[in-house]
């Protein structure tokens, strides 16, 4: 081989020189990109836990609503209202109301009509919810408030 060859043959110190520049072109764009992100919102939009179900007079007296989109079972008795979650405390497969209960259609957990487990793998009862009345006279429910099955709301 000649020495002509080699030539065009990039060197090794060239080779390092446009790896490096190549480097920090690379790691500038990512920087920049990083940059124009860091206005732009990186939280994602919950439901609210507290929402409205409607007026007490929307509900009849002795009766379950169920409010699907929220999973949850409204109970209207003699003391007020309470609200009963419809996600099963097994896996959290969504429950549905039967004459003598609630059953749950993934793993066969059975629940009575005050949410105590009447049989299947569930390890434990229904969660009661918050019920509340909203400024404008609605009920409010709130997931992440629990509370006892004795608790209602007298209205």
């Amino acid at each position: 081989m000649s020495k002509h060859d080699h030539d065009e043959d990039i060197n090794r110190r060239d080779f390092l020189g446009k790896f490096a520049v190549g480097s920090l072109v690379g790691a500038g764009s990512m920087a920049f990109i990083g940059v124009i992100q860091l206005p732009l919102p990186k939280v994602f939009n919950e439901a609210p836990s507290v929402f409205k179900i409607g007026f007490p007079s929307d509900f009849q007296v002795n009766t379950y609503k169920t409010i699907p989109e929220k999973n949850v079972f409204v109970l209207r008795d003699n003391t007020g209202f309470k609200a009963l979650s419809a996600v099963c405390t097994h896996l959290g497969c969504i429950v549905s109301e039967t004459d003598w209960g609630f059953t749950c259609p993934c793993h066969g957990s059975r629940f009575d009509k005050q949410g105590a487990v009447t049989g299947g793998p569930a390890p434990k009862a229904l969660e009661w919810l918050r019920v509340s009345l909203a400024p404008d006279g609605q009920l409010m429910v709130d997931l992440n408030r629990k509370v006892n099955a004795a608790d209602a709301l007298a209205v």
